[in-house]
């Protein structure tokens, strides 16, 4: 850890506002040739403004104040990559077109780190990206860093253009909980792999709805393609997630737009197929005891072991390897608890931790008052009348308990769950109004 250079350099100070500077124009001609009429203009300068900022302060944060990230080693690889352009670009682009395994002599006496085995292909794949956008950005932390930051802005623009044009009527609140969210504008920007994925998942998410509306384009194809492309490249699990909730989604709009009398028959066909993977399922837990506990729970148990040797918040889920029904009921529990509602008020360490306690303390309060108008069922069931919020909480279901098993540090935390946050304070947020103005549906 010791051995990974610092992050920032004097170089930062004079190249990050010029790059700053040419990512501000391009924003204002992108608003001026597709948001000239839109009302949702007046987002997107603040919107993109929050986020450099954000991404600056948490540059700092990593630097200055925790002093190694994840950041710094992506930024070793990059680094890597410009000083073999810098010495001649075809080596530069054989570092990050080419497979390791095929590198000329010269390319492996430059790439070194990168080079490394122990490195999976989502570390591998991390290097590459940041070290190509290095290429024209002089290999400085910063500029690279706002580059990542404005694919994660599109991407979260993206998930708002969609839900806006879901629920109209409601677009000021959708603003506030997927553009100025504070965890998700600060956690999803850097040179890091969650910013990235949520630009992936961004452009699925817009596919996935022109597709559910009929509208079947090359660019909806192309923005699918890219966007898995992303996911599986840098964090596989959420493209499976999103996969999975994408499918119930179109299940849902199939069934309600679906017009015959034998809808009720086909729903019930649907449900005995649902019933019998689930039986299947059951029927296999030994064997998928045996692969969880020999693969899947050997990394979680790992992962826990390292954050444990961290300094940090670090939490604790207990008999995670416990596979009766039960345990996977109270592991799953407890995992989706910690990913929502935690850190506690009374178990922050310091500022950053007790802005991050502060919004999961209200987002548990919000949600305990909507189960409670509600009555519970109805907090769930009504999803099923609409296929945005069908899709927003199956993935909100699917995907926070996982990032918190695999947390197991509230800093590593609040970064996986990002991709959750504007699906979830969305579904919220139109629920609370659902019940604020007393209509029987969205």
């Amino acid at each position: 850890m010791g051995s990974l250079p610092h992050i920032l350099s004097y170089y930062d100070l004079i190249l990050t506002p010029i790059y700053f500077l040419l990512l501000l124009l391009w924003i204002i001609y992108w608003k001026k040739k597709y948001y000239h009429n839109s009302p949702l203009k007046k987002y997107i300068i603040p919107a993109f403004v929050l986020k450099v900022a954000c991404c600056i302060l948490l540059a700092l944060l990593y630097e200055f104040y925790y002093g190694y990230s994840d950041c710094h080693n992506y930024y070793t690889g990059a680094s890597e990559v410009w000083k073999a352009t810098k010495m001649n670009p075809l080596y530069g682009l054989e570092l990050v077109f080419k497979p390791v395994e095929k590198w000329s002599i010269m390319a492996q006496e430059l790439g070194p780190y990168i080079s490394k085995p122990e490195f999976s292909a989502g570390i591998v794949n991390m290097f590459k990206v940041s070290g190509f956008i290095g290429m024209f950005c002089f290999g400085t932390y910063l500029p690279i860093a706002l580059f990542i930051t404005l694919l994660s802005f599109l991407g979260s623009w993206k998930i708002f253009m969609v839900s806006v044009e879901e629920f109209p009527e409601h677009y000021k609140k959708i603003a506030i909980t997927c553009l100025f969210a504070p965890s998700f504008v600060f956690w999803s920007t850097n040179i890091l792999k969650d910013p990235l994925c949520i630009f992936g998942l961004g452009l699925c998410f817009s596919a996935l709805y022109s597709i559910m509306k009929r509208r079947f384009k090359f660019l909806v194809l192309l923005q699918l393609t890219i966007g898995s492309f992303l996911m599986l490249s840098f964090k596989s699990y959420i493209f499976y997630i999103f996969f999975v909730a994408a499918f119930y989604s179109f299940y849902i709009n199939f069934i309600t737009n679906f017009k015959s009398r034998y809808k009720i028959i086909i729903r019930l066909g649907m449900f005995l197929i649902l019933a019998l993977l689930t039986i299947l399922t059951i029927s296999q837990r030994e064997y998928l005891t045996a692969a969880l506990s020999k693969d899947f729970m050997h990394e979680v148990l790992t992962i826990q072991n390292v954050q444990k040797e961290q300094e940090g918040s670090v939490y604790v889920l207990p008999n995670v390897e416990d596979y009766s029904f039960l345990g996977i009921i109270n592991t799953y529990l407890r995992s989706l608890n910690v990913a929502l509602f935690r850190p506690y008020l009374w178990e922050v360490p310091n500022l950053i931790a007790t802005a991050n306690a502060l919004e999961s303390f209200v987002v548990m309060l919000f949600t305990f008052y909507l189960l409670v108008r509600l009555k519970i069922i109805g907090f769930f069931t009504v999803a099923f009348k609409n296929r945005v919020l069908t899709f927003a909480l199956v993935f909100t279901l699917l995907l926070a308990p996982l990032a918190g098993l695999v947390s197991f540090n509230f800093g590593t935390l609040v970064r996986y769950k990002a991709p959750v946050v504007p699906f979830y304070y969305t579904y919220l947020i139109l629920l609370y109004y659902k019940i604020k103005e007393k209509k029987t549906v969205l």
